[in-house]
């Protein structure tokens, strides 16, 4: 082997190349494109100024490489603030939630984004993707991403219904003491069905194989499933929760404060 050229080994000495696992394969990718960031492809060793993209570079990552990634990048990213070394601006892209809470937890930011950072959310409605700045930090928990989906004017009819499900489920669950069997009872007529549809979802579990399966409902069909689901917060006397989490996004409703 030439001078510029290296194998992986294991601990034993044995050539790891024909037994690396995706997320070893992923890492060691991670390692190479990071290490190429301060050095060159050139033997001159001409480096230039940069802008760097790092694309969903968890995918396959355990939670400890996860972490050591995540450290790796916060350090590019002190880097940069600092002006040291030739990256001029880094770009994150992401689905790992786990992951953008560690790269982005600052003790330093308040609320709203700090002058050398923004918030991006890239979504696909339809076959265009379309990218929303965000003041804030707009990823909070996995809980509060679900409320996302309910907020939000243009949700998706397809995923709705597992999001309202998983809201009621942990919610609820977790609060403990609600029975939705009386709960349903409260409701009439469309309602009632409604209420118990979501019940349904809530009894089977998250890990149900009933979760894959979806209805194909439109916009007037998923118009009444949000109107019940919230009115189950009404009647158990979780109003505040439900106004709390849907926040800029909460409307009065006449039809609910006059309910008895």
């Amino acid at each position: 082997a030439s001078s510029t050229s290296y194998k992986l080994v294991r601990a034993d000495g044995t050539d790891a190349k024909a037994t690396l696992s995706e997320g070893e394969k992923a890492f060691v990718t991670f390692l190479y494109f990071y290490h190429l960031l301060k050095g060159s492809k050139s033997d001159s060793g001409m480096t230039t100024d940069r802008i760097v993209v790092f694309d969903d570079p968890v995918s396959s990552l355990d939670s400890d490489i996860l972490f050591i990634v995540g450290s790796l990048i916060k350090g590019l990213f002190n880097e940069v603030r600092n002006g040291t070394g030739h990256i001029k601006q880094i770009f994150i892209l992401t689905h790992n939630v786990y992951f953008h809470k560690e790269i982005t937890y600052n003790t330093k930011r308040k609320d709203v984004a700090m002058k050398e950072e923004t918030f991006w959310v890239v979504r696909k409605p339809g076959l265009v993707s379309k990218i929303c700045k965000h003041e804030t930090n707009p990823i909070k928990t996995s809980y509060e991403l679900l409320w996302v989906e309910v907020q939000k004017p243009d949700r998706s009819n397809l995923g709705i219904q597992n999001a309202l499900r998983r809201i009621l489920e942990n919610y609820f669950k977790i609060l403990g003491g609600i029975e939705f069997d009386k709960l349903c009872e409260m409701f009439d007529g469309k309602d009632k069905l409604i209420c118990k549809s979501l019940c349904s979802w809530v009894h089977d579990g998250s890990h149900h194989a009933h979760d894959d399966l979806y209805i194909s409902i439109d916009d007037s069909t998923v118009d009444n499933y949000l109107k019940v689901f919230r009115r189950i917060f009404d009647k158990s006397g979780h109003t505040a929760h439900y106004k709390m989490m849907m926040g800029n996004a909460f409307v009065k409703d006449p039809a609910v404060v006059a309910d008895p």
